[in-house]
């Protein structure tokens, strides 16, 4: 009984000197803006990027260290300091973490030769600060007369949780609109040009992250504009026009119709020429013996009175 009496009492002496830690130090000299962020990987474990300003009071001198602890477990300090030009301390990146249905306490203190520094708690579930990569293997089906059918999967994620965990938004960059749908895939009428990203976003029902938003796919580009000018029906009939041309000349060429269909039209020097033959083929010629008598026929000339 004294044993579990000294244990509780020393609980609440850490919890107090605790208290007192963080109290200390003056007023705007803790890291401010705090954002961390969780990403996870299909081949290995999440990993979490943390960055903060430093305070608006904090000397210029101030480092700050980070230290990040599991439920029941001791604090481990962060193994890869971001720093900015002056070699200050302005983020963190764990490449290795758990994240799991317990809370982690991350802690950022801090040091001065001017001035003591306030130390920074907070604490949250790793999968609540993580934000989703794109969906994978997207792929498009041109198969159908009708529309075209693209598909994805949901991107890898801290928990392990499938795609019924996933909703997901489609932004047409095309027609500037975004829309939201609860399957991994969707159809989209043909004929059209889309381009298009997707990202996932975690449901309400799941222990996943509902903070942020996934990231935005590369765009994928497919489809064509539907003719305005109805180009394939023109060449068509063109195609179509020439080959009964073609086909009439071959039928004319074998039944010798093109000549006579052909011959030239008589001018009229040539019908008078036409003329002067026919009559010398109309004069009589005579013969030995014979007496041939051209009467020519005068016209009555009445006398003049």
């Amino acid at each position: 009984m004294e044993t579990i009496l000294g244990f509780s009492h020393m609980s609440w002496l850490i919890v107090f000197c605790s208290t007192l830690h963080v109290a200390k130090g003056m007023d705007g000299t803790s890291v401010e803006n705090v954002d961390c962020i969780v990403r996870s990987y299909t081949f290995k474990n999440p990993t979490m990027n943390c960055t903060w300003n430093a305070g608006k009071n904090a000397p210029p001198d101030t480092w700050y260290f980070m230290y990040l602890a599991y439920h029941k477990a001791t604090d481990n300090e962060c193994p890869h300091y971001i720093s900015n030009t002056f070699g200050r301390h302005i983020g963190c990146y764990f490449p290795d973490v758990i994240a799991n249905q317990y809370r982690v306490v991350i802690t950022i203190n801090g040091s001065s030769k001017h001035s003591p520094i306030q130390s920074y708690v907070d604490d949250f579930r790793l999968y609540e600060k993580e934000q989703f990569r794109p969906p994978q293997n997207i792929t498009v089906d041109y198969s159908s007369p009708l529309y075209y059918n693209v598909q994805w999967e949901p991107p890898p994620n801290s928990r392990k949780l499938g795609s019924n965990c996933f909703k997901f938004q489609i932004k047409d960059e095309r027609r500037n609109t975004i829309m939201n749908v609860t399957e991994k895939t969707y159809n989209f009428a043909k004929p059209a040009k889309y381009i298009l990203r997707i990202r996932s976003v975690g449901r309400f029902t799941c222990p996943i992250s509902k903070e942020m938003n996934g990231e935005w796919s590369e765009p994928i580009e497919f489809g064509t504009d539907p003719d305005v000018f109805p180009t394939l029906p023109l060449i068509f009939a063109a195609l179509g026009t020439i080959m009964i041309i073609v086909l009439l000349t071959l039928i004319c060429k074998r039944n010798h119709i093109w000549g006579k269909l052909t011959d030239p039209v008589p001018q009229p020097k040539d019908m008078w020429q036409h003329e002067k033959n026919v009559e010398k083929w109309v004069t009589p010629v005579p013969i030995a013996g014979e007496s041939i008598t051209v009467v020519e026929e005068m016209s009555a000339v009445s006398p003049k009175v």
